[in-house]
Order: structure tokens, then C-alpha cells, then sequence
């Protein structure tokens, strides 16, 4: 019995000892915007991230609250796991679904063909919860401008 716990140890330290800082995101592109209704919709992200380890990487969870000029807007949640594989330099799809939770503030937006400039309109807080092998990291993220922490990724 005392084998297996160490062996079980030596797995958990070994998987928590991968190196978050190598791994970087070089790009974010914006995908498609889907709206379902008044206050749904789907946003996915195009991101090419270098992942330099042997383990893949996964971004299972996580949610971001929406803000501007100090109203919330609404809520992105992370829509399903993005996998990134060992390795790899590649673009990655990230499919975030977005609940609206003031209509009437969209209304002073002034929305643009190029999504890119959108997001310097708004602010976002929240987690996200990234996963290698068996550990995992939660992923504080305080209150910043939406492009400002897309760049701060690259």
C-alpha cells in the first residue's frame, strides 16, 4: 500500500512540474460571432499557442464577466474543452458562449466588421481553468481591458 501512494506521488509531482511560462499563446485571431437570440450567443477565438512540453494541454473550464464603462454586460463561459496538443505551434479553436445581461447597453455600441477593435471596447474578469496530465491551474484573471489581456497572452 505504501508502493502505490509513493507512486501515485511521484505521478502527481511529475505532472504538476510542467512548465506553465514555456508555453505561450502567439496569436489570437477573432472566429466566428453566431448570435442565438437576444441574449445568447457564441464567439470562438482562433489562438496559436506554442506548447513546447510533452503534455497536452487543456483549457477546460472557465468564465469571464463582461464590462463597459463599469456596467455588466454579461458573461462568457468557456463552451467546450480546447486541446492543445504536445509539441505543437498551431492555431487552436476556443468556443466561448456568451450570455447578455444588459440588452439596453449594446444599444451605444458602435459595432465593427474588424472584432479585433471591438475588444478594446470592453473589460473582463474572471478564471480560467487550464489542465496538463493530471494537475491542474486556476487562472486568475482581474479586471482588464479584453484586448489589453488578449496581447498580454502573446
Amino acid at each position: 500500500m505504501r508502493k502505490i501512494a509513493l507512486f501515485l506521488g511521484l505521478i502527481f509531482i511529475t505532472a504538476a512540474c510542467t512548465k506553465y511560462d514555456d508555453i505561450s499563446i502567439e496569436d489570437v485571431r477573432p472566429g466566428n460571432f453566431t448570435l442565438h437570440s437576444t441574449s445568447k450567443f457564441t464567439l470562438t477565438l482562433d489562438i496559436k499557442v506554442n506548447n513546447p512540453t510533452k503534455r497536452k494541454i487543456t483549457i477546460t473550464d472557465g468564465t469571464l464577466e463582461v464590462f463597459q464603462q463599469n456596467r455588466n454586460l454579461g458573461t462568457l463561459s468557456v463552451g467546450a474543452p480546447t486541446v492543445i496538443a504536445p509539441k505543437s505551434n498551431d492555431y487552436n479553436q476556443l468556443v466561448l458562449n456568451g450570455t447578455i445581461k444588459d440588452i439596453m447597453a449594446l444599444f451605444g455600441i458602435r459595432f465593427s466588421a474588424d472584432m479585433s477593435e471591438m475588444f478594446d471596447m470592453f473589460d473582463v474578469e474572471g478564471f480560467l481553468k487550464v489542465k496538463a496530465g493530471v494537475a491542474g491551474k486556476k487562472l486568475k484573471i482581474d479586471r482588464t481591458n479584453f484586448k489589453n489581456l488578449l496581447q498580454g497572452l502573446l
